[in-house]
């Protein structure tokens, strides 16, 4: 079972733990548009063939989309391919959003940074 979590759970764990990733498993063109600062991009119908970007042994992975539904299919696949520490952030980039968490528009930075950098809400 895939464990749905609020965003600010996921801020938490993100803040409280460096092996915590964000995977960010929208489009090109939605993450370009708009993304959370530190996500890592895969999008989804990619991550069967970049398994070995991601640490099962490492990270936990908090999946991440527009609404929720694309990342809960990623947490489903990896961990079918031996990922257990999976969370589905419920609501995705829209309820991050809502919450008053900022977003980096118009990007494609590459940031490789700390997630005790993310801003809380406004």
């Amino acid at each position: 079972m895939i464990k749905e979590i609020s965003v600010d759970e996921a801020i938490k764990m993100l803040k409280g733990d460096e092996n915590v990733i964000l995977l960010d498993v929208r489009t090109q063109q939605e993450y370009y548009t708009e993304h959370v600062k530190g996500s890592r991009w895969i999008p989804l119908d990619q991550i069967p063939y970049r398994l070995k970007e991601l640490d099962k042994k490492k990270a936990v992975f908090a999946c991440f989309c527009r609404a929720g539904n694309r990342s809960f299919k990623a947490c489903e696949f990896l961990k079918d391919s031996g990922f257990e520490e999976l969370f589905n952030v419920k609501g995705g980039i829209e309820a991050w959003k809502k919450a008053g968490y900022e977003t980096v528009k118009n990007s494609m930075e590459e940031y490789s940074g700390s997630y005790a950098s993310i801003n809380s809400k406004a």
